[in-house]
């Protein structure tokens, strides 16, 4: 017998919603990059800004691991895969079954979504070596960095990178023994939640004397190392750091001052390295503000291994200048500025050391001797045709331009737009080039991103070997070492998008004013 129709369509539906795939049948690698996607998704821009450092990426899946029992079990190693311990009252230990899941851990006595102390047990540290997962360990204290902390780190089997922010070392001396077995990253910045602001009680000889013992443990091992310059320990050079690959100093000049060829002499295998000084706003003393002066004079070359130097603040004439090998391919030159949070009580003198069109003319010569693939430069006024061409003549096979203005504009200036005749047949000398940066200094929510839009696709159909164009603004609070610059790019794909419509430009009449900034905004 014949089953009737509408049993048959039942039928029918019923197994076509067995096939339908769940979260809970599709293959595993599906699922987990469905859990990535969730996991990398932005951060919008409010929370970005009240509790930047702090991102909890893994809480976006919470919801997904309670729906059920199998969800909660595929979910929870991304959950827990960054964890901070500003939750853990009277400083108590996470639960051991979670352990074998953190792959980062951030270890803080203070946090900006904390507002009162947190509490850190011995217990707490003791857990650490039992973390088979973990790889990386950021620490953030108002205190000096306990002796314990350091201990317990070190026995950590998998550890590969520590970073130490708002660091303080004028406490007790670091233990005698440190293995790091695995560590190959040490970040150790002075820098903290509000920018370069620390305690006027530091006992800072102390503090290079603890610093200089937990150096001691690792120098030996380290492929990168980033440290700030008021940390470094008088004796920083007898250390023979023979694996060494990249080496950063930041913040502020070490004190006593050892100079840059000083600072890299035990350092035989370094292909990276970026120095980028600051004035120190906290001191009043005129050795310690831009320009300075990284080389010295009759100094020996640096060593010829190194391919990408970094260098900021430095005075045009500078020695350093004639000691840069002659294998050398990238050269950024940036000026830097102490980054105090904006607010009440912040300086308002960055005191870069920023060059103009003429000492940058004297920059150019002096480094003609190299053959370089990639150059930034920092110029106090926006770049010039003739500059450009100068650039061409001397590096004919520049593959990498970027041109930073440090300029503070106000006003009608913030539409600027660098479609320039003059400037893209200067650009096509460098016949090699095909990426192109060029960072203005402005307040990031004055800027439209149409001028810069439309700039980018006339110089794309200029320059045909041209693979992008970027833009960066905002430095003046945010720009604190080269990497750490967001760009907005345009690559050749914008020719085949309709020409924007760019906005009608408009007077300061139409425009209101912001009387805690202080400069014009656009409705």
């Amino acid at each position: 017998m014949k089953r009737p129709c509408h049993r048959l369509l039942a039928s029918d539906q019923s197994a076509q919603l067995e096939a339908s795939p769940t979260l809970i049948t599709i293959p595993t690698d599906i699922l987990y990059i469905i859990f990535q996607m969730l996991y990398d998704a932005p951060i919008p821009p409010e929370d970005r800004e009240r509790f930047d450092y702090e991102s909890c990426r893994g809480s976006r899946l919470i919801p997904l691991s309670e729906t059920c029992r199998i969800m909660r079990a595929e979910s929870l190693p991304w959950i827990f895969r960054e964890v901070y311990n500003w939750r853990r009252e009277d400083g108590d230990v996470w639960p051991n079954t979670l352990w074998g899941l953190f792959v980062t851990l951030h270890i803080r006595d203070r946090a900006i979504r904390h507002p009162g102390h947190i509490p850190l047990s011995v217990d707490a540290y003791r857990a650490l070596p039992m973390m088979e997962a973990l790889t990386r360990v950021t620490v953030r204290f108002d205190a000096p960095v306990p002796p314990e902390l350091l201990a317990s780190l070190s026995l950590v089997p998998h550890l590969a990178l520590l970073e130490i922010h708002h660091a303080r070392f004028d406490g007790a001396p670091p233990p005698l023994s440190l293995p790091f077995a695995t560590l190959e990253t040490l970040v150790i910045s002075t820098l903290g939640f509000g920018g370069m602001v620390r305690k006027r009680n530091i006992d800072h000889s102390n503090e290079r004397r603890n610093v200089h013992g937990l150096l001691a443990h690792v120098c030996d091992t380290l492929s990168t190392l980033q440290i700030s310059g008021d940390l470094l320990p008088t004796d920083f050079i007898a250390f023979r750091w023979r694996r060494l690959r990249k080496f950063t100093v930041t913040e502020h000049t070490p004190t006593p001052y050892i100079s840059t060829p000083e600072l890299v002499s035990q350092m035989p295998a370094l292909r990276e390295l970026y120095v980028l000084f600051s004035a120190d706003l906290g001191r009043d003393e005129d050795e310690l503000y831009p320009p300075f002066r990284l080389g010295n004079l009759g100094g020996q070359p640096l060593s010829p291994l190194l391919t990408s130097i970094t260098l900021s603040n430095l005075e045009p004439a500078d020695p350093i200048f004639k000691q840069l090998p002659h294998t050398l391919e990238t050269l950024h030159l940036v000026a830097m500025q102490d980054p105090y949070a904006p607010g009440p009580g912040s300086p308002q003198d960055p005191r870069e050391a920023a060059f103009t069109l003429t000492t940058v003319l004297t920059v150019i010569d002096n480094i003609s001797h190299l053959d370089l693939s990639e150059l930034s430069l920092t110029l106090n006024v926006f770049a010039t045709a003739g500059l450009i061409h100068r650039i061409a003549t001397v590096f004919p096979r520049l593959r990498f331009l970027q041109l930073q203005h440090s300029i503070y504009c106000h006003g009608d200036e913030f539409c600027l737009d660098v479609r320039d005749n003059a400037i893209a047949d200067a650009l096509r000398r460098l016949r090699l080039l095909t990426d192109l940066r060029i960072s203005l200094d402005f307040e990031d929510r004055l800027i439209q991103e149409g001028p810069q839009a439309s700039a980018a696709r006339w110089l794309i159909q200029q320059l045909p070997g041209l693979r992008t164009v970027a833009f960066s603004w905002c430095q003046s609070w945010y720009f604190y070492g080269f990497e750490s610059v967001v760009w907005r790019t345009w690559d050749r794909s914008v020719l085949l998008r309709p020409v924007p419509v760019p906005p009608p430009p408009r007077s300061l009449s139409e425009q209101s004013w912001d009387e805690e900034e202080g400069i014009a905004i656009p409705y």
